[in-house]
């Protein structure tokens, strides 16, 4: 990758509803992959202001606020974002200095909203939190005890708490039961897995569109005909075809049409995620986050061959099945006839698919440093070019789900 490329994550935080409240950018060294600022305050400067003039920030957060990452040196100087977009993270190792309190006063009289990241033991910002709007809390370096002691201590400040690193529903509902309003981590894609849970019927009607869906010889009059016989599937598809994601001149006002205008292939993937649209009690940014997963995969797909376009998209929409039914992944993909390439990349993350999934997975939360940077460097893909294809399908995505 060439030094002047900006690497960029971004990662989802969650309210109580488990709907995407605002997300987290995480900056990255292009050649270290690395979750952390340069030390130079102009480096820093020249990588969030290039961030925002190649890109576009309510591009980047769908128009939700940003929460940033600003360290002691960098918030001396006058931040140059709209404080209504924006939240300020303090990093953990800043010293608090009476310039440095008067410095957040100052921002939060012009409207930026300041939180406090990383926080484990919270009476070490004492003379700091009377200025605080958000508390981050560090799940795991606390005990249940450790979690409780600094939640009751941050009860005497008037602060939203903020759960890190939550991977588990188990997680969620402790912290949501303490108090906590936002969550950062996994738990979303990564649901209480309920062994021996039966599917009930509405469940079991919807697996069996998928599984007729990854039928090879299935044409298109019979895929019309299945989703013409569902009315919210049917409508979901009309106002996808007719959304701004495809910016049609004619409005589309049939399903043979939408499906025809579609592609088979298109279609079967599209009419998956339609399906699953349909469980109840399921928030819309799952659905989101599985769109985004397998319209990534499938463009990461040319970097393998171009024919397996639908089995990566595909794969990367199955991947959050486990969400969907709230069940472990394996279970679920018992009752899918699907191939073992896809078996495995979604089971073991084995393959060149699963590779391409796993880094999909990785990038989506942030984990950068995580990714197999070599391996993919192979297939030509370098991280600009993962970044770009990422926040494309983000875009798009946004445009189908809200359809």
């Amino acid at each position: 990758m060439q030094k002047q490329d900006v690497l960029l994550a971004r990662q989802p935080i969650y309210n109580r509803q488990k709907e995407v409240h605002a997300y987290e950018l995480l900056f990255r060294d292009n050649e270290e992959n690395k979750a952390t600022f340069f030390c130079d305050l102009s480096a820093t400067s020249n990588v969030l202001l290039n961030l925002f003039t190649e890109t576009d920030l309510e591009f980047v957060t769908c128009g939700l606020p940003a929460f940033i990452n600003f360290s002691g040196e960098l918030l001396m100087e006058k931040p140059i974002f709209d404080p209504h977009m924006v939240v300020i993270e303090i990093l953990e190792h800043v010293k608090i200095t009476p310039s440095f309190i008067k410095r957040v006063i100052a921002l939060k009289k012009v409207g930026y909203t300041i939180a406090l990241d990383d926080v484990v033991k919270a009476s070490h910002y004492k003379p700091l939190l009377p200025y605080i709007d958000i508390v981050k809390i560090d799940l795991p370096s606390l005990s249940e005890d450790e979690l409780r002691q600094s939640v009751d201590y941050l009860k005497d400040f008037d602060v939203t708490l903020l759960a890190e690193k939550v991977e588990t529903h188990e997680e969620f509902q402790l912290c949501s039961d303490l108090g906590f309003e936002l969550f950062q981590g996994y738990f979303l894609a990564k649901p209480e897995l309920v062994k021996g849970k039966k599917l009930n019927t509405n469940q079991i009607s919807v697996l069996g569109l998928i599984a007729e869906l990854q039928d090879p010889n299935i044409d298109i009059n019979h895929v019309s005909n299945i989703i013409s016989q569902d009315p919210v599937i049917s409508f979901k598809l009309l106002k996808l075809i007719n959304s701004a994601a495809y910016r049609r001149t004619k409005e589309i006002d049939s399903i043979k049409s939408a499906v025809a205008l579609l592609g088979l292939k298109r279609i079967k993937s599209w009419a998956t995620l339609l399906a699953l649209s349909k469980l109840d009690n399921k928030p819309d940014a799952l659905q989101y986050i599985a769109i985004v997963r397998a319209m990534t995969c499938e463009k990461l797909a040319d970097f393998v061959s171009s024919d397996l376009q639908n089995e990566f998209y595909t794969t990367g929409l199955l991947s959050c099945l486990d969400a969907f039914f709230d069940q472990p992944i394996d279970q679920v993909i018992e009752s899918i006839p699907i191939k073992d390439s896809m078996r495995s990349a979604l089971m073991e993350r084995k393959g060149v698919q699963g590779l391409i999934l796993q880094s999909t997975l990785l990038f989506e939360q942030g984990l950068l440093e995580q990714i197999d940077w070599k391996a993919l460097g192979e297939l030509g893909l370098d991280g600009q070019t993962f970044n770009d294809i990422y926040y494309e399908c983000s875009a798009i995505a946004l445009e189908a789900t809200a359809a």
